[in-house]
């Protein structure tokens, strides 16, 4: 039988080989070209992080009403920056092509446009940067049987020290921002997902919503691993509160992504159990036979970015 579909393991190590081969280009070269935006304007930063103790390349986008934007745009902040916006400089050629899904969304009328603030991630270093730290504080008698997460240094609370406490002030001392919690948002898809619940959960006061696309709830496929039952624990426990806060869902019942189809509703009850009501603060899709890429998480990605700034 022919296999139509590679798994996680394998999606990684292609990703961290081609990262090595990027890595070593832009040694060569200086630094990296700018990605092509197809509307708007992209500028590079690169910041020290102390907690991640590295330096972290961003990328920020304006759309091309940022001149007129008078009092300041809402601020989305994406992981896995390197594959926002232009398939022709990623690992695998594909991209979510934010801009031009922002872009269209903004001139038909139906979102306020937000700046989009794309933050790098490093292969190397990537499932450990975005891995919730506080998981292992809420797998109880299973603290030893998180996969390889049960060992794995879980660097979240640094990676989400950094955004908030290095990186937000940054963008708003640089840039025209509305920089209060309800116009500030973070997403992200598979471990970007599970870290944009972690940092809502973990700063409600600095993010008023999170958009989680096709959410790594198995942590990794080792058999006896509960790392899906402590995070959902971890949410029960910590979700904020639903009266100020927004939530999005998703996944694809295609190739890898069919793995979160037991535990995705699991997170939707919780959710609701909270207060979280569909329509109103939630949204949970599911997007039949989409796959875990970016082709996928661009064609919908339109969904998510209505839900958090649409125009009243």
């Amino acid at each position: 039988m022919m296999r139509y579909c590679h798994t996680w393991v394998e999606i990684m190590s292609m990703r961290y080989i081609f990262s090595v081969i990027l890595a070593l280009s832009c040694t060569v070269s200086g630094m990296c070209e700018l990605p092509s935006v197809a509307a708007g304007t992209l500028e590079r930063h690169k910041l020290y992080s102390e907690s991640l103790r590295r330096d972290v390349t961003v990328d920020v986008w304006m759309p091309d009403s940022y001149e007129t934007a008078g009092t300041g745009l809402p601020v989305l902040y994406m992981h896995d920056g390197q594959n926002v916006f232009d398939p022709a400089v990623t690992w695998n050629h594909q991209a979510w092509e934010v801009d031009n899904v922002t872009d269209s969304l903004v001139r038909a009328g139906v979102i306020t446009a937000p700046l989009v603030v794309a933050i790098h991630s490093v292969d190397s270093t990537r499932i450990s940067d975005l891995a919730p730290t506080a998981v292992r504080e809420y797998a109880g008698v299973y603290a030893d049987s998180l996969g390889r997460f049960s060992d794995m240094e879980l660097r979240g609370r640094e990676y989400a020290e950094f955004v908030t406490g290095t990186l937000k002030p940054f963008i708003d001392s640089t840039y025209n921002v509305l920089t209060d919690r309800d116009n500030t948002a973070v997403m992200g898809s598979s471990m970007g997902g599970l870290i944009s619940l972690y940092m809502i959960c973990e700063y409600p006061e600095v993010f008023g919503g999170a958009a989680c696309l096709s959410t790594h709830w198995p942590g990794d496929a080792t058999v006896g691993s509960h790392f899906p039952e402590a995070m959902l624990a971890y949410m029960d426990a910590r979700l904020p509160d639903a009266a100020a806060h927004r939530l999005y869902f998703d996944y694809g019942t295609g190739a890898y992504d069919i793995n979160y189809a037991p535990w995705q509703p699991k997170a939707d009850a919780v959710a609701m159990r909270h207060g979280y009501v569909p329509g109103v603060n939630f949204c949970s899709f599911v997007d039949y036979g989409a796959t875990h890429n970016e082709d996928a998480w661009s064609r919908r990605v339109y969904i998510p970015l209505k839900f958090l700034f649409h125009k009243n």
